[in-house]
């Protein structure tokens, strides 16, 4: 019987076309125009189909058509200058599409691409239904004969190269596992003599701790008795200081004191000296007046006598002149005289008390001189007494640093000593610990070096079971390639009774199949065919 697609005319044919694979598509395609242009085009066509199934992600080869976008990308991989619209639209014009459509199979792309009328394509005899579903069917069988044997041999020649190279690694892991059991061995020993030495070093190290915490004690005692002494000499210091500074204040108000009465002396002994001089001088003009007070009498009593004696014209020029005389006025001269006397008198009592306050004034400078000498005195020897005491504390505190640094070194040898012998105990335990280490890592090794050479022998096995393996998995190949053989010979007797594209299509799925045989068995590697 024909093969002939579903439908009462020739739209319902084509509709039934394009829900065919994209495979049955193409060869159905083939067969129409094989003897026109499909001989020439057959290998386009074959990776058109296998574009379209890569682009297919949902359905891959089962699926029948692309969306909008897939079908972009299939004209642009394959550089076709067409669109998609262009395309619809020119289908459309010649009835191949009616109203709208999502979907774009690959017999709209060649039906367009290769301006073929799709009424001929859908009417083109497809040769006997039987023969190529027979044809179709030793393919699949074919196909799937080389599929399994493939999946074994890859199966069995990764299970046999991961049993040599798990073989390679056992016999390694036990050469390796029986040196580390001697070494382990060779590490305990080393381990055991560590430990003894260790622990006699601890011991020692105990010992020169102990010596160095008595010496420290001593040391920290007689620290305690410096800084004791220290103390106190620094306390006898203070004090010192304390009476030098008091000592040298008093020192400072004598001299001050001392100062400040010799001011006042010198104050008193120039207010004596200047009310002296202005007595003197106060004496002085009195006695001017009363040189002038006598020479006035005395020209009184001159007068007086001339004008009773001698001649009347004698008498009388005397008794003239005595009137002129007595008729100048004394008055201001007495007043003159009087209140001279006054001040002369005032001025010799104000001599007699700044003489008075001077001689005080030189009395108490006298004392205070006294009390400068006796508080010098005093400052000295609180100054010799706070050098003295100086010297005590600088000798005091010489010895307490050397007590401190005697200390100091005391306990610095302590904590050496206490790090040493932690040192040791941790040496020691660590010793242990390494000694008991060696010997788990021996008992290790040991059993270690059983299981590698037990893993050995099962890797051996493994080895031999992987070879078994692949040999069964060769000998599927080479029921393949049988099956193969068979398929083109039949492949080659039927292609008269078989349609030109399906029978390219089945010699070229063939040709396919034979990468997957050996080189040896007529295989050959893609890409090189």
């Amino acid at each position: 019987m024909a093969t002939v697609l579903a439908g009462s005319n020739d739209k319902e044919k084509l509709d039934d076309l394009i829900t065919r694979t994209h495979k049955d598509q193409a060869v159905w395609f083939l067969n129409a125009f094989w003897e026109e242009f499909g001989e020439k085009e057959a290998e386009k066509v074959w990776s058109f189909v296998h574009k379209a199934i890569e682009l297919d992600e949902a359905k891959r080869a089962e699926g029948s058509d692309l969306d909008e976008f897939q079908a972009h990308r299939f004209l642009e991989h394959f550089k076709e200058t067409l669109t998609v619209q262009a395309m619809r639209d020119r289908l459309r014009s010649t009835g191949a599409i009616v109203g709208t459509v999502k979907r774009v199979p690959l017999t709209h792309i060649l039906t367009f691409k290769y301006n073929v009328d799709w009424h001929v394509l859908v009417n083109a005899p497809q040769g006997s239904k039987e023969e190529i579903a027979k044809a179709q069917k030793i393919f699949e069988d074919v196909q799937r004969a080389f599929e399994e044997s493939a999946a074994r041999d890859a199966e069995a020649a990764a299970a046999l190269s991961e049993a040599t190279s798990r073989e390679a690694e056992a016999k390694q892991r036990e050469a390796e596992a029986k040196r580390s059991e001697e070494e382990a061995k060779a590490r305990e020993a080393d381990a055991l003599a560590a430990e003894a030495e260790a622990k006699a070093r601890e011991a020692d190290a105990l010992a020169a701790e102990a010596d160095a915490k008595a010496k420290e004690a001593d040391a920290l005692a007689r620290e305690a008795e410096a800084k004791s002494r220290e103390a106190a000499a620094l306390q006898a210091e203070a004090e010192a200081k304390q009476r030098e500074s008091e000592a040298q204040s008093a020192a400072e108000q004598a001299r001050q004191s001392e100062e400040q009465a010799k001011a006042e002396e010198a104050e008193a002994r120039a207010r004596e000296d200047e009310l002296q001089a202005a007595k003197a001088e106060l004496e002085a003009a009195l006695n001017e007046l009363k040189a002038q007070e006598d020479a006035f009498n005395g020209r009184t009593a001159e007068l007086t006598r001339q004008s009773e004696e001698g001649s009347v014209v004698q008498k009388n020029r005397a008794k003239n002149e005595l009137a002129q005389h007595l008729s100048s006025d004394p008055l201001p001269l007495r007043r003159a005289k009087i209140t001279q006397e006054a001040a002369v008198k005032k001025a010799d009592r104000a001599a007699q008390v700044a003489k008075a306050a001077a001689d005080k004034a030189t009395a108490a400078r006298t004392v205070a001189e006294e009390a400068r000498q006796a508080a010098d005195a005093s400052a000295n020897q609180a100054s010799q007494a706070r050098a003295a005491a100086e010297e005590a504390s600088r000798q005091a505190s010489q010895a307490r640093a050397a007590a401190e640094q005697a200390a100091e070194q005391a306990t610095q040898a302590r904590h050496q000593a206490e790090e040493s012998a932690r040192q040791a105990s941790n040496a020691r335990a660590a010793a242990e610990q390494a000694a008991r280490q060696a010997s788990n890592a021996r008992s290790a090794a040991e059993q270690a070096a059983a299981q590698a050479t037990e893993a050995r022998a099962e890797a051996e096995q493994a080895r031999a079971r992987s070879e078994e393996a692949k040999a069964a998995a060769e000998a599927a190949v080479e029921e393949a390639r049988a099956r193969l053989a068979e398929a083109e010979a039949y492949l080659e007797e039927a292609k008269q009774r078989l349609p030109k594209g399906a029978t390219w299509w089945l010699e070229r799925e063939l040709h396919e199949r034979r990468a997957y045989l050996p080189a040896s068995k007529g295989g050959y590697k893609k890409g090189t065919h």
